[in-house]
């Protein structure tokens, strides 16, 4: 009875810290890491439907958020399984995680990469689920905002590291945001 009500207790706090969040954390929401859950769940999902979906041949080099710990850099790229490995210095292209905001059961995580024109874009993927049980990308929403080749930023070590009080500026070239598709597929078959 008391593992039970322990267990609960846990899942009613995890879902209290998740069910609104945005991270990096901006001024105003929850702070939370890269390890909250199901945040590595909605990385590594996020970024392998944007390689699907963006730029299928190109290699799954991943980039996370700056200040992410190393143990969830490790997390996504175990998710992400074979052939996927994390940006180092000396690589020029990744698939970058820009932001990931939570809200209950839906998510969206956006996501610079390199696009096969050779030149970079934004996407948003748009997922759907649920704490207990992962979340599932629906659809993506390209955006015709061309960005800047992203920084590496090195996994931050240790439990207790900092954590960016305010997500990292921008680097958009142009501010107008044109969607390409504002509205889900019929069929995706996912």
């Amino acid at each position: 009875m008391t593992r039970t009500l322990l267990l609960a207790s846990a899942l009613l706090v995890l879902a209290a810290c998740a069910s609104t969040a945005t991270y990096p954390p901006t001024s105003g929401r929850a702070s939370v890491t890269g390890n909250t859950p199901p945040l590595p769940q909605l990385m590594a999902s996020s970024l392998r439907y944007a390689q699907q979906r963006g730029n299928p041949n190109a290699p799954m080099v991943f980039n996370l958020p700056p200040e992410t710990l190393g143990t969830a850099w490790d997390d996504v790229g175990r998710r992400l399984g074979d052939g996927a490995r994390p940006m180092t210095a000396n690589d020029k292209d990744a698939f970058t995680v820009q932001q990931v905001r939570l809200n209950g059961g839906q998510a969206e995580v956006d996501i610079v990469y390199p696009s096969p024109e050779g030149v970079y874009q934004i996407l948003t993927v748009y997922l759907e689920g649920a704490l207990g049980a992962d979340y599932r990308p629906m659809y993506v929403q390209r955006w015709l905002i061309p960005a800047k080749q992203r920084a590496f930023n090195a996994p931050v070590s240790g439990p207790f590291a900092d954590t960016p009080s305010e997500s990292a500026p921008t680097e958009i070239e142009n501010p107008v945001a044109v969607p390409v598709a504002a509205k889900p597929p019929a069929n995706t078959g996912h």
